[in-house]
C-alpha cells in the first residue's frame, strides 16, 4: 500500500496532483467532504474511528492561572491558532471563541492570537517552546506531554461539537479490498485498544461520558470572513 505523511492541505494537494493512494486518514471532516466531492475518495466508504474533544492547552503549571475561555481576552495572554481552513481544532476553535465570547471579549482574544499556524504538530510545538500561552487543542495533549502541557476541560455547553477520526478508500487505489480491509481493522476490538493508549476516546459514547454531555461528532463551522486567512 502506497503511504504519505504529510499536513492536512499538503495532502489534499498531494491527492488532488498525484492521484495515487489507497486510504486518506484525517482528523479534517471538511476535507474529506471536499475529497469526496470531487471523487478522490469511494463514495459511502468513509468511517469514523476515533474521537477528541476540544480544551484549552497550557504550559505545565499553568504560570498564567488561564481557567477558561473568557481569559483568553486578558491582556498580555499569547494566543496561538491552528489555521480554521487548513485544520479541524482552528475550525472548532474559531466556533468555540465566536459561541462563547461577547463582542468586546473576541475583540480582545482576536487581539492576543500572536500566530496561525498550519498543522496540529506546529500548534503543540509553539507551546511546548514557550512561544505562546495557550492553545485550543483536544484532550489528549496532556497524556502526550506530562511534563510540559496541562489541559484545562471546557464545559459542555461551551463545545457545540466534538472532532473525529476519518479514513475512507482513495479512487485512484489499486488495492481496493486490502484498503477495506485496513479501514475494518481500524473499526476493530484490537484497534479500538491502541487507540485508547494513547488517549483517544474509541467510541463516541467515552467521549460524552468524559464531557458529560452528547454532542455532534465533526460538521463544519463557516469562518466568518474577517477571520480567513489572507
Amino acid at each position: 500500500m502506497y503511504i504519505a505523511y504529510a499536513s492536512v492541505p499538503s495532502l489534499f494537494s498531494q491527492l488532488v496532483l498525484g492521484r495515487k493512494g489507497d486510504i486518506l486518514v484525517t482528523p479534517t471532516q471538511d476535507l474529506m467532504r471536499r475529497a469526496e466531492e470531487k471523487g478522490l475518495i469511494v463514495s459511502g466508504s468513509v468511517k469514523d474511528f476515533a474521537y477528541m474533544v476540544p480544551v484549552l492547552a497550557v504550559r505545565k503549571d499553568n504560570p498564567l492561572n488561564i481557567k477558561g475561555i473568557s481569559d483568553l481576552a486578558r491582556p498580555g495572554i499569547r494566543i496561538a491558532m491552528a489555521d480554521p481552513e487548513a485544520v479541524y481544532i482552528g475550525n472548532l476553535a474559531r466556533e468555540i471563541l465566536e459561541k462563547n465570547l461577547n463582542a468586546e471579549e473576541l475583540k480582545k482574544t482576536t487581539a492576543n492570537i500572536v500566530t496561525h499556524v498550519e498543522d496540529f504538530s506546529k500548534l503543540t510545538t509553539a507551546l511546548i517552546l514557550k512561544q505562546v500561552d495557550v492553545i485550543i487543542s483536544f484532550h489528549y495533549l496532556q497524556q502526550w506531554y506530562p511534563e510540559k502541557i496541562e489541559t484545562i476541560k471546557l464545559k459542555a455547553r461551551e463545545l457545540q461539537r466534538i472532532g473525529a477520526g476519518q479514513a475512507g478508500i482513495i479512487s485512484y487505489s489499486q488495492s481496493k479490498s486490502t484498503a477495506q480491509k485496513f479501514l475494518d481493522f481500524l473499526n476493530s476490538k484490537e484497534a479500538k485498544t491502541i487507540f485508547k493508549k494513547y488517549h483517544y476516546f474509541s467510541s463516541p459514547e467515552e467521549a460524552f461520558n468524559w464531557l458529560g454531555d452528547k454532542k455532534p461528532i465533526g460538521g463544519e463551522y463557516p469562518v466568518p470572513a474577517e477571520w480567513i486567512r489572507r
